[in-house]
């Protein structure tokens, strides 16, 4: 089945259905946008939810020296990890804090490598960027890719190079962060404070991508922190950290001090992101389930009894298909399912036998 964009809802009967010209590209994406985010959301939809909300990736740069993975806008979370051909646990915030627990990790401080414990991964804060800004105060720089983007701005917001919360004046309005107007007569834009930490990134719609770097203030370097997508208006990325890590996944390379950087492969919930052109795709992947629910949330705002209950109806048939399109996609008879009594520890590791 190929995946559907909204531009498969507009031509069909959806708008017709709930009020709307096939025509009002803005009102469809907002029913649509609606719709996704309530069935994404709904308790039915339980921790797996739905047909086509959930992908394989695979994901580079983990290494001794940063052994943390900074996911991209469209995945949610890492619901199971692979390392090294190896499933790893994936543990929530919760869990470093529980009572008579191994409390946060690292344990130790130093080089996380080449311990003999099994590799978890632990869940930390989400960050405005996917790489960390240098434990100097650095410029920011900020690129515009598409010149039809100047005069946009983007919101710079974090501490300066004496630790203190930056502001600006925006108008009447004193904001916190410092705005910076996109140009096309130059390379780049640079910020007129240090930045000793950036705690948030915010910019207007675009044309094309939005990269913002960090400059050196003596020596000019310049690292990428992140790029921005056009429909992208807050940089917010879910961010993992992997404990312990070994120096390379084959015994004979990677030792000493050259670790080798690994990849990680992983079962990712995606992100639910809004649709506005013709082109983008849906995250639910029935035009049926999202027509239901489109009249549900249109019935669901009429004030009367009649409206609600016809609501829920339409709400759950939504439900219902869904359900029914896992079925056909995935089988009802054939749960992924392991039996493994002795977890890792099998028998025949210890010359005694196996199970037969």
């Amino acid at each position: 089945m190929p995946r559907l964009r909204l531009y498969d809802m507009r031509i069909s009967s959806m708008p017709g259905l709930v009020g709307l010209c096939s025509a009002d590209l803005r009102g469809v994406a907002n029913a649509v946008n609606r719709a996704q985010e309530s069935l994404i959301y709904a308790e039915e939809a339980g921790e797996e939810s739905w047909h086509g909300t959930w992908a394989e990736v695979r994901l580079n740069a983990v290494n001794c020296e940063q052994p943390y993975i900074t996911l991209p806008r469209e995945i949610a979370r890492l619901e199971m990890v692979t390392l090294c051909a190896r499933p790893i646990q994936v543990r929530n915030q919760f869990f470093e804090y529980m009572q008579f627990g191994n409390g946060r990790m690292p344990k130790q401080v130093g080089r996380l490598c080449g311990r003999n414990f099994i590799p978890q991964v632990y869940t930390r804060n989400n960050v405005p960027t996917f790489v960390d800004l240098a434990s100097t105060p650095q410029y920011l720089n900020v690129y515009l890719t598409d010149p039809a983007d100047a005069e946009k701005r983007v919101l710079l917001q974090g501490m300066d190079q004496n630790g203190q919360v930056i502001y600006s004046q925006d108008g009447w309005n004193n904001n916190t962060g410092e705005w910076i107007s996109l140009r096309n007569d130059v390379p780049f834009v640079t910020s007129l404070n240090l930045f000793s930490q950036i705690t948030g990134i915010q910019k207007d719609l675009t044309v094309g991508q939005v990269q913002i770097w960090q400059m050196d203030p003596d020596t000019a370097a310049m690292t990428l922190l992140v790029t921005m997508e056009p429909t992208e208006t807050v940089a917010s990325y879910r961010r993992y950290f992997f404990d312990p890590l070994p120096f390379s996944c084959c015994p004979n390379q990677g030792t000493g001090n050259t670790p080798q950087t690994l990849s990680v492969t992983a079962l990712a919930k995606l992100e639910l992101l809004p649709v506005f052109a013709d082109t983008d795709y849906l995250l639910i992947q029935s035009i049926e389930a999202l027509t239901n629910e489109c009249e549900s949330n249109r019935l669901g705002s009429v004030d009367e009894i009649s409206a609600k209950s016809q609501a829920a109806e339409r709400h759950a048939q939504a439900i219902r298909l869904l359900n029914g399109q896992l079925v056909h996609y995935y089988g009802l008879n054939d749960p992924a399912l392991v039996f493994a009594p002795f977890g890792s520890a099998k028998l025949e590791y210890q010359r005694i036998g196996s199970m037969t």
